[in-house]
């Protein structure tokens, strides 16, 4: 058979062989190949006497697997991202406020439900055999510190990105006290115990009335014991929200504040009170604290479980006053010294005396620690005040007595009787005067006006003189004045007054209006003992 016959249909039958020509043979001779059947596959399959190809099976489980691993990562990171967003300003899951959840809550809400929980706690306590009370915190002596505790329940289970948003963390946070074991004991003896029965403190308190610290005395009585309301309260800040029950009994004590002690506190702070605390400016002005304000800042401190009583100075209210006291106690506006020279420039005489400008501060912050340092202590002194002071200016004005037409003064002549007015080395007036009598006489020397009134009351050690017209002060209280009472010295040159110059109304108002501030006035002579005239 031939190889074309062996093909059927484009390709060869099954069992048929073909014919090469063998490499080995003779190059005329042809050789027959039978080929064998094409082996089964792996698989065994056979397809029309030739082997069939199949693929691998793809591994659909695996993959089903891994794309919901996948998915649940992408959930739990998505959850714990958007967890830490979503608690990020609110309480933790499984955060309790005792056996109160407050998971998701915020810090508004949360103060809310601690304020109501604290609201909500109370104590009530039985006498064995006798009175009972029901008491909040605050009656009790307990202080709840509400903010802190909110920040607490803010923060608790936040150790980490995963406790923050972990469902199955349980955390109890407790309220945030402090206690105060006198006044727990005050309340429930004053609530349970009779007046009569009851123990009593020897006590120290300021009398306004008498402006001093007195003492209280003591009293031997009965006294609560107060464990196992310690105890409930304990409890409560565990788990607040209800009402604890307890049962105490009382006790029969002597008074834990005796009254030697109690006397001992009040001299101490009565010492306090004697003390001179002045503030200067450092310039002029002085302030001393009254000791009655000394007392409002006085604290009296009793501690029945120690059997003491300590003062203490409250530094806060101190600065207060002291800060809105001191400006205007001692401030001082800069005056500018008004000096009164002669043509070599030598002052003759000063017309307005120079003031330091002084600003004190207003915080009085370094005021008060030494005030405070100085009750302590129990000291007396003055204390320098945090101020700023400002050097005064100083302005001359040069007057001329030596020329004719110069600066206006006048000169008195005891031995005449008479006052005289120049300008300059130039004469303009004359007039008749009274001067001090031999027993209170008229200083004699140079002085310079300093004060004016056009009406004055005058007094004296034996004498009082209304509405007495012109006064030109010269030397202290020496000056000139209109004397109508007086018209008969004046006339006749008797000396009568207390030591001024008399003159007559109308001549004392033409030395007013021609006698500045600062003008000179000479006083010669010798007082007369009679008329002159």
């Amino acid at each position: 058979m031939t190889n074309e016959q062996n093909f059927e249909n484009g390709r060869p039958e099954q069992g048929a062989s073909f014919d090469f020509l063998s490499s080995a043979s003779a190059p005329d001779e042809a050789q027959t190949v039978t080929m064998a059947p094409l082996p089964a596959s792996a698989s065994g399959d056979v397809f029309n006497g030739a082997a069939t190809v199949r693929t691998k099976k793809k591994p659909v489980g695996l993959i089903v697997a891994l794309t919901l691993l996948v998915v649940v990562l992408a959930a739990f990171a998505g959850y714990i991202i958007g967890g830490q967003y979503y608690f990020k300003d609110k309480a933790a899951p499984g955060v309790r406020l005792g056996t109160i959840s407050v998971a998701g809550q915020t810090s508004d809400e949360l103060k809310n439900t601690v304020t109501d929980a604290v609201r909500n706690s109370s104590v009530k306590v039985t006498v064995k055999g006798g009175a009972s009370t029901t008491a909040s915190l605050t009656d009790l002596g307990v202080s709840v510190n509400v903010d802190k505790t909110v920040n607490d329940l803010m923060n608790a289970n936040k150790e980490n990105f995963i406790s923050t948003v972990n469902p199955f963390a349980r955390t109890s946070v407790s309220l945030e006290t402090s206690g105060d074991k006198l006044a727990m004991t005050t309340f429930l003896s004053d609530k349970l115990i009779g007046e009569d029965s009851r123990v009593v403190n020897a006590t120290v308190k300021y009398d306004s009335s008498a402006k001093k610290f007195v003492v209280s005395n003591s009293r031997d009585g009965e006294s609560p014991k107060i464990a196992p309301v310690q105890q409930a309260v304990n409890a409560i800040k565990a788990e607040p929200g209800d009402t604890r029950s307890v049962e105490i009994g009382t006790e029969t004590i002597k008074a834990p504040i005796s009254d030697a002690t109690a006397t001992k506190a009040a001299d101490d702070a009565n010492a306090r009170l004697a003390s001179q605390l002045v503030i200067s400016n450092g310039d002029t002005k002085t302030f001393t604290i009254p000791a009655d304000q000394i007392a409002t800042w006085i604290k009296v401190n009793e501690d029945p479980t120690k059997g003491t009583i300590a003062l203490s100075y409250d530094e806060s209210a101190i600065n207060s006053y002291l800060s809105s006291t001191l400006p205007d106690a001692l401030n001082q506006k800069m005056v500018a010294e008004q000096n009164v020279v002669n043509t070599a420039g030598t002052v003759i005489t000063t017309d307005v005396k120079g003031v330091n400008g002084v600003e004190v501060n207003s915080d009085a912050s370094a005021t008060t620690k030494q005030v405070c340092t100085a009750l302590r202590n129990g000291t007396s002194g003055t204390i320098k005040a945090d101020a700023k002071v400002v050097k005064y200016e100083t302005k001359s004005r040069k007057v001329r007595y030596d020329v004719p037409n110069g600066d206006p003064h006048m000169v008195i002549n005891l031995s005449e009787q008479k006052a005289y007015a120049y300008k300059g080395t130039t004469l303009v007036n004359t007039f008749n005067v009274s001067t001090g009598k031999p027993s209170t006489p008229t200083d004699n020397g140079t002085f310079f006006v300093h004060t004016k009134y056009e009406s004055q009351t005058m007094r004296g050690e034996d004498y009082v003189t209304p509405n007495v017209p012109w006064v030109t002060y010269y030397n202290e209280g020496e000056g000139f004045h209109g004397a109508p009472w007086n018209p008969g010295g004046i006339a006749s040159g008797t000396p009568k007054s207390h030591g001024c110059t008399n003159m007559n109304v109308a001549d004392a108002k033409w030395v007013y209006d021609f006698m500045p501030i600062g003008a000179m006035v000479e006083v010669t002579g010798s007082t007369p003992s009679g008329a002159v005239r």
